[in-house]
């Protein structure tokens, strides 16, 4: 039997307001064979499919169906061996609705160790987009091929990178270090060339809502080549600031004026909760709160430990105007002491004491 969140993962995110998409139980060899309704759904899957979150026996399978009426869907999915899907490995059903804006995460299990995997998704007769996902080695591997990316910035241009990574049949897996998203307004930074590409951003303001965020990560995902990547290897990500506001730390951002802006808590956890529906990321819940912190192992050669030192931890950057620009003596040495405060941190003391135990 394969489930996305077991159930106390699931209630502890919704506990956080983080309603990211209930996934379902694997039922192999049953794929398509019965249909729940006589009248056929209509819509699309209209943000192709993505994995993520490689382990060596499982990995986060990710789509998005919207139909043509408010209503929750039963999507099925199936994962194969083969482009054809002649060898099925396992299968099943999961509901999406409205609440995690027709999102699903299926995190797909029992699969074998350093293996090329194919997976699609249906309603009715309404197919998805087929993926390519490979899950970690577990024995002694030669080499280990990553895509890095980082700071993706929709309006100042066209994701041709993406598309080079795209072409290519060797990646292990895609790591994505943040800014998979920026917060901006139009005009905002890097956006001189906006409108003549034809990729000014939506909403057209600033990012604030939840339902601003799930409609610039709608925005984003339409792009045919990050599409493409998505559809060819598994990605491995960590959020860093501007997929909640610029310069983002545990209790504000530089980006954020909360006279203007209202409650940067608010805001934090809806920016929280579409990262979590949009990407394909198993969530990690530790002590009750949603962390990033995770590691990843490709046999005897690597070992890949994913950090948040921007959300959960962070202490407020240091600015010299907030010690009068360093005018006096007494400003230099106050400046000093607070950039010499052993108290103050990125990581926070949990995830310290995680990472050292990670390289122990």
């Amino acid at each position: 039997m394969t489930q996305a969140l077991n159930r106390r993962s699931f209630l502890r995110l919704s506990a956080l307001g983080v309603t990211a998409a209930v996934v379902s139980v694997g039922v192999t060899g049953c794929f398509f064979d019965d249909e729940d309704s006589v009248e056929p759904i209509k819509g699309a899957f209209t943000h192709g499919v993505a994995s993520g979150d490689p382990l060596s026996k499982q990995v986060i399978l990710w789509t998005r169906f919207v139909p043509e009426q408010t209503q929750s869907v039963r999507v099925r999915w199936q994962v194969a061996t083969d482009a054809a899907f002649t060898q099925v490995v396992t299968d099943g059903r999961a509901l999406v609705s409205a609440q995690s804006d027709y999102t699903l995460k299926v995190d797909a299990a029992g699969l074998q160790p350093n293996t090329q995997y194919y997976y699609r998704f249906r309603v009715g007769e309404i197919m998805s987009p087929v993926g390519m996902t490979k899950t970690l080695p577990e024995t002694a591997v030669d080499q280990v091929k990553l895509a890095v990316f980082s700071c993706a910035n929709y309006p100042a241009g066209f994701f041709h990178a993406y598309a080079e990574a795209a072409k290519r049949n060797d990646l292990d897996a895609v790591l994505h270090l943040g800014d998979y998203i920026y917060e901006y307004a139009r005009g905002g930074y890097a956006s001189a060339d906006a409108a003549r590409l034809g990729r000014e951003v939506e909403p057209a303001h600033e990012i604030l809502s939840l339902t601003d965020y799930r409609t610039r990560y709608a925005q984003y995902r339409s792009d045919p080549d990050l599409q493409a990547l998505h559809h060819k290897a598994a990605f491995i990500c960590v959020w860093d600031d501007h997929e909640i506001a610029n310069d983002t730390w545990k209790d504000g951002a530089e980006n954020h004026d909360p006279a203007t802006e209202g409650s940067f808590a608010a805001r934090k956890q809806a920016a929280i909760q579409a990262y979590v529906e949009w990407m394909p990321i198993r969530p990690v819940i530790v002590n009750g709160m949603l962390e990033l912190a995770r590691s990843f192992q490709w046999g005897d050669l690597v070992n890949l430990s994913m950090l948040d030192t921007r959300v959960i931890a962070r202490d407020e950057p240091l600015t010299f105007e907030q010690f009068n620009s360093l005018a006096t003596p007494a400003d230099q040495l106050a400046f000093r002491q607070a950039m010499t405060d052993p108290t103050r941190t990125m990581l926070g003391a949990t995830q310290r004491t995680w990472l050292f135990n990670e390289f122990k």
